[in-house]
Formats: structure tokens, sequence, C-alpha cells
């Protein structure tokens, strides 16, 4: 059979694939919906396939499976190397799941919505997310607006949380709100100067606004994963620092508004773009899962990775001294696309972990949940929160060069929070819309 090493692929699709060294969106939307990823080069040579050349044809069919690297013993172990990975084909969903529609981008006002977050706090649920009218634009014009809930079900009208130009910022996003103590906090992130600094806000129950709490900046971290309480009482959240660095917050015991940073170290040759950082909090360690760099990108094809970065599973890392110290980031063997994880723990004892497919098998059209057993340890199930390519994306602009409308839509950058015997996971439709998903934690049993 002709095959190829999966490195002899990456260098060919670097060098042979113009279109996708330029970000060509109609390339990977070509690969995603034409082509069996895993599929021997020679059953690529029927007629639906006619339009591809023995390059690509080759490309394709040397890239592993999910199923094939969550086996991969070579690999740092995540998930239960002895417990098959299911492909997407197979995948079930959990028993009972409701979906829910908290907002949608209205032409002519907001045309694009990322990065969700929910929390649950006195009696309402509280849904925020980051908006521009047109685009994603980090650092010029993004707001963050919210809705409450008293079941999950029926939202609210959105209000504005923060905006530019308060604290002379240019634009707030990538928020993270957490309840504790009867206290609602957020974590904004703000633009000055194109470079991101955290801000720590007060949600003032009275009135409904966001109150700043100034000298409690956290300067280049972006947060992404929710505070976990650690064994020795001090929180930490994951994020990552300045675009290139893994890291994690650690707070001055309760006071969730004093944060000590900590990098976690990476070997020279192991790279990162945007390694929003996850972490699943064990009794004995806690591990940071990161979004690693993918060829064949189709959500983000101004992303182009050279052949020697590219990376088909996660990049992580261990603690065992509560966040103080990390062994140096390696790959291990949990599949995962350029998309951001999330992770938590129920009251059951099991973690869970919110993950969208590889790029070259669904992307980030199918968002998924791994669970452990009630005792920790490897992931060992994994489950469908939302799997489809549609409807299509009616607003989102895209990134400034070339409209999204039209396209197919994706369920990516998760949050939840766990209420009632429920996991309520929030996330963005499209990039234009947020959507929930309810589940039972009975639904989630290993």
């Amino acid at each position: 059979m002709n095959t190829l090493t999966r490195a002899d692929a990456s260098a060919l699709a670097f060098d042979n694939f113009p279109s996708a060294r330029a970000g060509n969106f109609k390339f990977y939307s070509y690969i995603k919906q034409r082509i069996p990823p895993y599929a021997p080069v020679n059953s690529l040579l029927g007629e639906p396939r006619k339009g591809l050349n023995m390059t690509e044809r080759k490309v394709i069919s040397a890239i592993p499976s999910s199923t094939e690297l969550a086996a991969d013993t070579s690999l740092i172990p995540v998930w239960d190397p002895t417990v098959p990975f299911p492909s997407p084909k197979h995948m079930e969903e959990p028993g009972i799941i409701t979906q829910v529609s908290v907002e949608r981008g209205q032409h002519g006002v907001y045309h694009y919505l990322h990065e969700s977050t929910i929390a649950w706090h006195r009696g309402q649920f509280h849904v925020g997310w980051a908006n521009h009218p047109h685009l994603e634009d980090n650092n010029r014009n993004e707001i963050i607006r919210g809705k409450t809930s008293a079941d999950g079900l029926r939202w609210s009208e959105p209000s504005v949380w923060v905006q530019a130009p308060q604290n002379g910022a240019s634009s707030f996003n990538h928020p993270l709100i957490f309840s504790q103590s009867d206290t609602l906090y957020g974590f904004f992130v703000a633009w000055h100067d194109g470079k991101p600094t955290t801000q720590v806000f007060l949600h003032d129950d009275r009135t409904g606004a966001w109150q700043y709490q100034p000298n409690c900046d956290i300067p280049g971290f972006l947060p992404f994963c929710t505070p976990q309480l650690m064994n020795d009482g001090n929180w930490i959240i994951g994020g990552e620092y300045g675009w290139y660095e893994s890291a994690v917050i650690i707070s001055q015991g309760s006071d969730l508004t004093r944060w000590d940073l900590v990098t976690i170290p990476r070997p020279e040759a192991l790279k990162i773009l945007y390694p929003e950082t996850a972490l699943v909090s064990q009794p004995d360690r806690i591990l940071a899962i990161c979004r690693p760099n993918a060829k064949f990108n189709r959500e983000a094809p101004h992303l182009v990775y050279p052949p020697d970065e590219e990376m088909f599973t996660a990049p992580m890392s261990e603690s065992r001294d509560n966040g103080r110290t990390w062994t140096p980031l390696g790959l291990c063997n949990f599949p995962l696309t350029a998309s951001m994880p999330f992770s938590g723990r129920l009251s059951t004892g099991q973690n869970y972990l919110l993950t969208n497919s590889l790029a070259t098998e669904e992307g980030r059209s199918l968002l998924s949940l791994a669970v452990t057993s009630p005792e920790g340890g490897l992931f060992r199930r994994i489950f469908k929160v939302r799997h489809q390519d549609w409807p299509a994306r009616r607003l989102f602009e895209g990134y400034g060069a070339e409209s999204y409308v039209g396209t197919f839509t994706e369920w990516s950058y998760p949050k939840a929070v766990e209420h009632n015997g429920h996991l309520y996971v929030v996330y963005s439709q499209g990039k234009e819309d947020c959507a929930l998903s309810i589940i039972p934690l009975e639904s989630l049993a290993v």
C-alpha cells in the first residue's frame, strides 16, 4: 500500500499545499467534507476523490485516528489506553441531554459572540460572553455582555457587563465568572496597547453592576478554567501567559482577588500558540491540559504551523505540590484539535474534560465530554455533547480577511457548572450564538 510516515505527510502538506500556507478556508472545508480522514491511499482513488492529487491523498491517509492516538502507550496516559477511544461515528450521547439557546447574534447589532462563561449564584444562573459588532478582534471594540435565568431554560434580556473605555481599556473579553461564599467574581481580560491583563470584578447583586477591584490586575495572564480548590486551601485557575506559555494563577488563601502567577515549563522544541490551559484536579495531583497546535484546522485556517510544530494530542503537565512546580509539558494520549479544553470535578468524584474532536475528523463540529471513574485517575468514557456541521453561520465575519457567513458551524470554548444534580455546559455556536447543554449526572456514570 502506498503510505507515508506522519512526518513525511506533514512536510508534504506544508510544502505542497499553497492554500494551506495561505489559510484558504475552502481547502479545509473540502478536506473535511469530501475525504474520509484515515482511509488508505488506494481507497481514495474513486470518483468522489478525483479532485485530489496523489500528494493530498497520501497526506490524509498518513494522519492517525483518535482511536489510534489514545491507544499509543508511548504518549503520557490521560485517557486509559486499554479502553478503546470511540471514533466520532461510534461515540454515544448521554442518555438524557437538554439543548437550550441562550443568545443569538443579531444582524446589524452583534455578529460575533464567543468565550461563554457560566455560574450559579444566589438562585440564578449567570451566563456571560464576549461580543463584537462584526468579527473576532481581541484588542479592539469587544465588550462583555450577559444574561440571567432561574431555571436555565428561560433567559433575561442581555445587559452590558463591562466595555471600553472603562479602566482605560480598548476592549474586554475572555470572561470567567465564579461564585464562592455568596460573592460572584468576574475575571475579565482588559486590553491596553494590544496587551492583555486579567482584571478582577465583583458583582453587585443589588444593582447588577460589576465593580472593578483596583490593584488586583494580573498582567499578561488570560483565564480559561474555573477556580478549583486545592488541598492546601488555595484556589487555582488555568490559563495562559502572553499567548505562548501555559500558566496558572494561585490565590492567596481564600482571598480571590489576590493571585500569584506560575508559568508551566516546556521543552524548547515544544512550541504552543494559545495554550488555553484546563486543569484536572485529583486528590494527589493536578494535570494541566493544553490546546495543541493542529494542521488542517478548518475553524482557524489563518493559523498554519510548520511541520515540526503540529500536534494531534494535548500537551500536558503534572503538579504534585498544589501548582507551585510542574513537570515540563509533554504530549499525552488525549486526542484534541486546536481548540480550548475545559475541565472540572463533579460531586460524584468524577473528573470531566470538555474538548473538540481532531480537526481531521470532526473538528469543532463535535463537542465531547470525557469522564473518569468516581475515584479519578484516567479518563475512561466519552460522550457527545453536540455533533453537527449545520446550521450555516449567519453573521460571523471571521477575522477581517474572509467572512464565515454560509459556512459550517462550530460548538466550542465550553465552560460548565454543576447545579442540583446536573451539569450545565455553555459554549459558543458558530462564534455568533451562545448555547447551553444540560446533562443529568446520572447520565455520565462510568
